[in-house]
């Protein structure tokens, strides 16, 4: 294609306009009229079989949903719009008095997402606004990643206490020392998240700055409000009390994972040991979620009642992985790993022993994985879990075509599974 014709392409917007308003097609034309060096090429259909065929035939770059009926409607053509046209991005379209009667936007908004809906405009259309939406979407990603999306990972349990931050902040440098710069960790631990202290950390930002900033929210401002670790590993820290993590809410968890996966190869999710709105909405736009249990009747018992609670949730086993942790030095009451596997009824993927270097490096704001324990009991499972990790985003990516996804994790132990010598201490 000659330069003059490749620079008119990258200015020309191919637009597929769906809804039952025809106003909705010129009030996108005059808000496009006031964005300079862009143009549009529109195209718009009245019912959702006219935008399937319209949007294979046509291949847009943005297909704009107007919210004009039942959400879960939009939800479904969505999902189909993007099955045909996989290079598309979707873009919702709303008025405040179209939403469902008794749905709240936040609820609306958290629905779309799930459905992989990528950003929000308000009816009528602004230049002002569609620029912002543009930019978003195309200014800063370069054509070949466009449809391309991160992994979020979240750790996961219903008991304080178990080690999940301490999991979560080695997994994610140990996934960052692979990928620097490319590791994002959420501390979501809105009522005292501790991952800024476990790296030694000062950020002069939280998740709170994301929440405030919502509306401008873009690749560039969430990594400008990150705070940068040694290992690569950028981190959002917790909020700086509980009256700041108010602010929090589910509809803000959603926006920010729904960008920080396009904008980050890793996104390593800590959460509060309790399972609320922001945290089932963090489950909802999670890959993997680690469940970690400690070896002790209480864990055990308390993690018996919380699987059956996710999969109510919608979220699957085939996503969770059991992490039996033994943060604390070995006593005569301890549970084995097979005993605990058999009263779950569950696969434990990942048995990690008791080191006591891991608590005093976490005291000292240096993760065991910086300190090169690799070949260390504690450092052979972290490995085992970046190794896992990195094989199934290869596999799912395609990013690596000789890559081999692992067939069964090295520390796997089935409830069927009889092997002996797996003492208390892993």
């Amino acid at each position: 294609m000659p330069p003059a014709q490749q620079e008119v392409d990258a200015r020309t917007l191919r637009v597929l306009i769906v809804g039952g308003d025809p106003s909705l097609e010129e009030e996108f034309r005059v808000a496009l009229s006031g964005i300079a060096d862009t143009h549009g090429v529109l195209h718009f259909a009245e019912t959702y079989r006219q935008a399937l065929e319209i949007g294979r035939a046509r291949q847009p770059k943005l297909i704009l949903i107007d919210v004009d009926r039942e959400v879960a409607e939009v939800v479904g053509v969505a999902k189909e719009l993007q099955e045909a046209v996989p290079g598309a991005a979707v873009v919702a379209a709303f008025k405040l008095d179209q939403l469902e009667q008794g749905q709240s936007e936040s609820a609306t908004i958290i629905e779309l997402l799930r459905a992989q809906v990528r950003d929000f405009i308000r009816r009528p259309l602004s230049a002002t606004e569609l620029r912002a939406v543009l930019d978003r979407l195309f200014s800063r990603i370069p054509a070949a990643a466009e449809v391309l999306q991160g992994r979020v990972v979240t750790f996961l349990s219903n008991k304080g206490g178990v080690g999940r931050s301490t999991l979560s902040v080695n997994v994610a440098c140990g996934l960052a020392l692979r990928h620097p710069d490319e590791v994002l960790l959420i501390d979501a631990s809105l009522q005292g998240g501790t991952c800024a202290w476990m790296l030694a950390l000062k950020p002069q930002t939280s998740i709170v700055d994301v929440v405030r900033q919502r509306d401008r929210l873009d690749a560039t401002l969430l990594r400008n409000l990150t705070t940068k670790h040694a290992s690569g590993l950028r981190l959002l820290a917790a909020p700086a009390d509980a009256l700041e993590g108010a602010e929090v809410d589910d509809e803000a968890i959603a926006r920010l994972l729904s960008m920080a996966r396009r904008s980050f190869r890793y996104v390593v999710v800590d959460t509060h040991p309790t399972l609320d709105n922001v945290v089932m909405t963090a489950l909802d736009l999670t890959d993997i979620a680690f469940v970690v249990v400690q070896g002790m009747a209480p864990a055990v018992a308390g993690v018996a009642k919380l699987l059956p609670v996710l999969e109510g949730l919608g979220f699957p086993p085939s996503r969770q992985r059991l992490v039996l942790n033994y943060n604390y030095q070995p006593f005569l009451g301890n549970l084995r790993a097979i005993d605990i596997a058999d009263r779950l009824q569950r696969t434990i993927e990942y048995v990690v022993p008791y080191e006591k270097r891991v608590l005093q490096s976490m005291k000292a704001g240096r993760p065991q994985v910086m300190q090169g324990g690799w070949w260390q009991r504690f450092g052979k499972t972290i490995a085992q879990v970046v190794d896992d990790l990195d094989g199934a985003a290869d596999e799912a990516t395609d990013r690596d075509d000789t890559a081999q996804p692992p067939a069964r994790p090295r520390g796997r132990l089935d409830a069927d599974d009889r092997r002996k010598g797996m003492s208390a201490g892993g």
